[in-house]
């Protein structure tokens, strides 16, 4: 059934339609107007038989009363746009005078047999057009009688036509009456079959109308829900922690969905019971029951197997464990859905509408959709939070052992356990170098495991950004010059703050410039400059012209351990964890981080920081 909402849009389109056709008949009109004047003007040439004085006076009434429909049609579209009656009654106006003055010209040209008659057939157009069905059928039966009147008072003689405008036999006065009723029959035909044939194609055009005002809107409703859909997958990508990004989820599919309540559980780890682990709308005395007993809820059982449910009128009180608090929250509908990846299931994620039969098929699938999105959000940020706890356990482990092993090489290689020669000595330098490296990919890798294993918000604060940049550019100006690097430093005064926290700026910033400089051969240059991009960002650029990039390499360059193959011929030194690094904190830092390089010429790095409001 269609909505409210659609029926009056749909009404107000055609109201639209009316209102312009109207005006349209009051320009046609000037047409037929100009038009009866040359045909009457060219007849009189042709030395017809007409009586041009009646006809010039039908035509001056003609504009007449056309000058005053000119009028009312555009006073009220000013007054009264989107009423329909007012229209209607002038378009039955409109007609009823054009009849009148047809009739007086079928009368000037020869009465029943006039070729004029043929016009009236316009008017049943044009009824059936604008106006509703019955109306082309009752002036289609308004013509016949008029001109079966006309040719009844003609044969018996007490209507004289005015004049016989042709000579030929079809319209010759002396007819039988056999064959002037077969001409009548044949114009009523006429008349009647153009009514039905308008008529029935108006309302297929009609039925058609609607049909596309319905799928507009569907279409309008989809593109609406989809960007909404969009935004929410965005919003759960920056999501660290499982309690935000499910109550990201149900705030969201409640204002999507437009629904009352919405509610994520999960499963015990004996999947006997679901605890509401996110919930929005739902009242407190509804969650104050606790967890679910699987065995007292038959839909959850159906949900937990994997299929989904809906309930269009909630009634029947076997359905739920606790059917009062659900009378008592007012909800009449819901749906419910498997919180699954694969074949694994999570837990049962479940919308409540206030209003009985609420759900459609479409809201059913584009539900499963949402349901899926969220369940494969909730996966993937399970997986990252193992991978960031395994990476920061290995790097623990690993420092202590590692720590031991670099002190006793440098007590042997200051000889305190005897003396060394030159090669034992080279030997053990080696060793202290590749320890150094090794120690240098264990403070990375605690340094992104920290990042991801802290699953609470970056509280942001607004930062001047270009001071800071200032004070950690000191520190690299020295690095670049020992190694023969200009290292160019533009940061533009009186830049309005961003919404940042110190240390992820740092690790940002120091993670890059410290890349484009030790990536750039003694000689070339690495400038750096900060700038407003437009009212909203402001944009860093760290752009160097070393070795640059691999172009099939750069899809992979934010992957953790990866070097480019000309990064390790260039030097041996590097974790490929610090663009990991510096992502990671541009992620948390609600920005965004782009890369171009060509290998040979140099790589650009653009950050774009959000203007803090």
């Amino acid at each position: 059934m269609n909505s409210a909402k659609e029926l009056v849009t749909q009404q107000l389109f055609f109201r639209r339609e009316l209102s312009e056709r109207v005006g349209w008949l009051v320009g046609v009109r000037w047409v037929a107007v100009a038009a009866a004047l040359i045909s009457a003007w060219v007849l009189r040439l042709w030395r017809f038989d007409l009586p041009i004085a009646p006809v010039v006076g039908v035509v001056v009434a003609m504009t007449g009363y056309n000058l005053m429909f000119a009028i009312v049609v555009r006073r009220l579209r000013r007054i009264t746009p989107d009423h329909q009656v007012p229209f209607q009654i002038c378009a039955h106006a409109q007609i009823l005078c054009d009849l009148a003055a047809l009739a007086a010209l079928i009368y000037l040209t020869g009465g029943f047999y006039s070729p004029l008659t043929l016009f009236v057939l316009f008017h049943i157009i044009l009824a059936g057009i604008l106006l509703d069905p019955i109306y082309a059928y009752l002036y289609a039966c308004m013509g016949i009688l008029g001109i079966g009147l006309l040719g009844y008072l003609q044969a018996v003689g007490a209507l004289a036509p005015h004049t016989r405008l042709f000579e030929h036999a079809i319209y010759h006065v002396g007819h039988s009456p056999r064959e002037n009723g077969v001409l009548f029959i044949i114009l009523a035909t006429a008349y009647l079959i153009t009514a039905y044939l308008v008529t029935t194609v108006k309302l297929s055009l009609r039925a058609k109308g609607r049909t596309l005002l319905r799928f507009g809107k569907e279409l309008d409703a989809a593109n609406t829900k989809l960007t909404a859909l969009y935004d929410m997958v965005k919003q759960m990508a920056f999501c660290a922690d499982y309690q935000e990004l499910m109550d990201s989820a149900t705030q969201n599919t409640a204002r999507i969905m437009g629904v009352k309540a919405c509610s994520i559980k999960l499963l015990d780890e004996q999947r006997q019971t679901l605890r509401f682990a996110s919930n929005y709308g739902l009242s407190q005395n509804y969650l104050a029951k606790g967890d679910i007993d699987i065995s007292k809820s038959p839909i959850n059982q159906r949900i937990i197997q994997g299929a989904f449910y809906t309930i269009g009128n909630i009634e029947e009180k076997d359905y739920f464990q606790y059917p009062e608090n659900v009378r008592q929250e007012g909800f009449s509908s819901m749906i419910c859905l498997p919180l699954k990846v694969e074949k694994r299931v999570l837990g049962v994620f479940c919308v409540y509408s206030q209003a009985r039969f609420n759900f459609t098929d479409a809201d059913v699938d584009f539900f499963a959709l949402i349901a899926e999105l969220t369940a494969l959000a909730m996966q993937n940020l399970k997986s990252e939070l193992n991978k960031s706890w395994f990476l920061q356990k290995a790097a623990h482990q690993l420092r202590s052992p590692l720590n031991a092993v670099d002190s006793m090489l440098k007590v042997l290689r200051k000889a305190y356990a005897g003396p060394l020669n030159d090669r034992q000595a080279e030997m053990l330098a080696q060793c202290e170098r590749r320890i150094e490296s090794l120690s240098l990919t264990i403070q990375d890798l605690l340094k992104l495991g920290i990042k991801r294993a802290d699953t609470a918000p970056a509280e942001l604060r607004q930062i001047s950004l270009a001071p800071l940049l200032a004070q950690l550019s000191a520190v690299y100006q020295t690095q670049a010059k020992e190694k023969g690097v200009h290292l160019a430093i533009s940061l533009e005064s009186g830049l309005p703050a961003i919404m940042g926290e110190e240390k992820l700026l740092d690790d940002l910033y120091t993670n890059l410039l410290s890349n484009a400089i030790k990536y750039t051969p003694a000689g070339h240059q690495v400038q750096v400059t900060l700038a407003k991009e437009d009212p909203k960002r402001l944009c860093l650029q760290i752009a160097d012209t070393g070795i640059g990039i691999p172009q099939d390499q750069l899809p992979r360059l934010f992957t953790e351990f990866f070097r480019a193959e000309n990064a390790k011929a260039h030097t041996d030194q590097g974790t490929g964890l610090g663009l990991a690094i510096a992502k990671e904190a541009m992620d948390r830092l609600r920005g965004t981080l782009h890369i171009e390089s060509r290998e040979g010429e140099g790589t650009r790095v653009t950050c774009y920081f959000p203007i803090a409001a």
